[in-house]
Formats: structure tokens, C-alpha cells, sequence
């Protein structure tokens, strides 16, 4: 399990340097556990992430990527005061690796936030959701959504009525077990939850489908809305949304990144590997995308049947990984 300093982190990542600033309080410690990226490009996710939120709030990072061996025998939220899941899982069905991410949260006590595509990782079991509250295996055509609040709560502060997002995906519910924050309206004409709180095993957890797009990533509401969910869970927002004494970030930008950790050989995909997963995936499908399209008997809930079919023929993420990797 190779270790880089801050400046190997910094190239690996190709991040921006930013001038080490001092402020109050000592920081918070954080892990974000992430994979390399089929669908989304985590390299720079994992960038804005952090650094969106370190200007909002007192925090340091680590990051995991894909390793999956350490996240399924160890006790890897040790010295963490919380657990950020940007990840993809989708096709993993790992019982054992499941239970020892629940453990961490559920059993040993560390607040988490789940975002995005962590709540279609092991979508094929029902050994995960209970973890996030959420049950969602599949999610609409990316969109514009309009968020509305479900109720008033200290992490929506400063967050907008009637928040849009011009490109993101609303994950479809099958089950909920949580506090509703954000909600938007499908094609269906039914609401389906967006961001909340569970709480599972007694622990304090964010979760929120949002985060597909860089346009996400990039919005100062979502970017607000994850620091004062990630102040929250670790009992540092106040009643009125603001950062507790000692807790405020700093605008100006500071060096928060202290380790890399991954297996030898993996890597995030960067733009280039994900132009390769994307060439992999128009090959492997489009014509059959294309036929579930064009043919005049197929329309509506048919269309939608012919494309689901045409999915079993796309290669698995791990499969995509292993030819793209740069």
C-alpha cells in the first residue's frame, strides 16, 4: 500500500498549490474513499471536493483510492473524525467488504457523507443501503432538477427555495429510512429525495444523490451544502448553519492534503481513461442504443425496455478499469 507525501499527492492529483495559511482551532481529519472513475471523473471530484470544502471548513484530508483490501480487513476510520464515500461500486457484491465499511460508521462510531454514486455501489444486494437510508438502483436521464426543501434544518442555510441544477441525475427511491432535507420532482410527477440524514446505528451520516456533473461540483450551494452536512455530522455547525468556534474554513485556500494511499498499479482514469471507458462503452452498445431508438414499434416504456436489454452488453467497470487505465 504505497504512501505519497503532499507534493506526490499534489502531482498525482495534478491539484493546484495553495500558500499554507493558519487558522483557528485544530482541524478536522478526513478521509475521502474514492475508485478510479468509469463514470465520473473522480480525479478532479476529488479536488473540488476538498477544496470546497476546506474554504468552508477546518479540515484535513486523506485519500483512499479503491483500496479494497484495506477498506474490508481493517479498522480504516482509525483517527478519522469522518468518512467521505465519492465512489462507485455498482457491480461489487462483497459481503464481507460491506460489513466492515458499515462497522466503521455503525459499530465504531465515525460520522460519515455518502455522495452520488455510493448509493448505487452494490446496488445488486440490499446489504449497503440501510447504511445510507437510501435504496436506489437506477436514476432518470441527466437534467435539470429543481430542489426544494423538505423542511428547515441548520445544513440548509444559505441554500436556496427552489435550487436548480442544470445537469445532475435524480436517482430514483425504492426505500427510505431518514430525515428528508432535499427533494425533486421525476419525469414521473413523483418527489424523490436528494440529500438527508440517517442515522445508522446511532452514527449521524449525509447522504445526496446530487454530484454527477462538474457543474454540481462547481455550484457554491452544493459546495456549502457539503461542508455544513460534514460540520454537522461531526457536531461542529450551530443552530443557525455557521461553523462552531474554531471550525470556520479559509477562502483563501490552504494545503489540506496530507496522503494518497492506493494499490500498486491503480490509479484515478483521468480525462484520458474516461475518453477510453467512454469509446469502450459507445462500441460495446451504441449500435444496440441506436436500434432501441430507431425502430417506429419501439417507443415509451418498449424504448425503455430495449435499452435496459442493450446494458447487458456493456463491459464491467472493472473491465473498463483495466483497459483504460493510463
Amino acid at each position: 500500500m504505497p504512501r505519497f507525501s503532499l507534493p506526490g499527492l499534489f502531482l498525482y492529483l495534478a491539484l493546484l498549490t495553495h500558500p499554507l495559511l493558519a487558522i483557528g482551532g485544530d482541524p478536522l481529519n478526513a478521509l475521502i474513499l474514492t475508485t478510479p472513475g468509469v463514470y465520473h471523473d473522480y480525479q478532479k471530484q476529488t479536488q473540488m471536493l476538498a477544496h470546497s470544502i476546506a474554504e468552508r471548513a477546518n479540515v484535513r484530508f486523506d485519500v483512499s483510492l479503491a483500496e479494497l483490501e484495506r477498506w474490508k480487513d481493517t479498522d480504516y476510520s482509525a483517527g478519522y473524525d469522518v468518512l467521505i464515500y465519492n465512489l462507485c461500486l455498482a457491480d461489487n457484491q462483497d459481503a464481507k467488504l460491506i460489513a466492515n465499511m458499515r462497522r466503521q460508521t455503525e459499530q465504531l462510531g465515525v460520522p460519515a457523507l455518502l455522495i452520488h454514486c455510493t448509493m448505487h455501489s452494490f446496488r445488486t444486494t440490499d446489504l449497503w443501503w440501510p447504511m445510507s437510508g437510501l435504496k436506489t438502483v437506477a436514476h432518470e436521464p441527466l437534467g435539470t432538477l429543481t430542489l426544494t426543501k423538505a423542511l428547515a434544518h441548520p445544513v440548509l442555510t444559505d441554500i436556496p427555495d427552489n435550487w436548480v441544477l442544470s445537469q445532475d441525475e435524480l436517482y430514483s427511491n425504492l426505500s427510505f429510512k431518514g430525515e428528508a432535507l432535499l427533494t425533486a420532482t421525476g419525469l414521473d410527477g413523483q418527489p424523490q429525495v436528494t440529500a438527508w440524514l440517517a442515522r445508522p446505528g446511532g452514527t449521524p451520516v449525509f447522504g445526496t444523490t446530487l454530484g454527477h456533473s462538474d457543474e454540481t461540483m462547481k455550484s457554491p450551494h452544493f459546495q456549502r451544502l457539503l461542508a455544513s452536512a460534514l460540520l454537522h455530522v461531526t457536531s461542529n455547525l450551530s443552530p443557525e448553519g455557521k461553523p462552531t468556534p474554531g471550525m470556520a474554513g479559509d477562502p483563501a485556500g490552504v494545503d489540506i492534503f496530507e496522503t494518497l494511499s492506493a494499490p500498486e498499479g491503480v490509479k484515478f482514469l483521468g480525462e484520458e481513461g474516461l475518453a477510453c471507458t467512454y469509446r469502450e462503452l459507445v462500441i460495446a452498445a451504441g449500435p444496440c442504443y441506436l436500434r432501441c431508438i430507431l425502430n417506429p414499434l419501439e417507443w415509451g416504456a418498449e424504448t425503455a425496455a430495449c435499452k435496459t436489454a442493450c446494458e447487458s452488453e456493456l463491459p464491467s467497470s472493472n473491465a473498463l478499469i483495466q483497459r483504460c487505465t493510463p
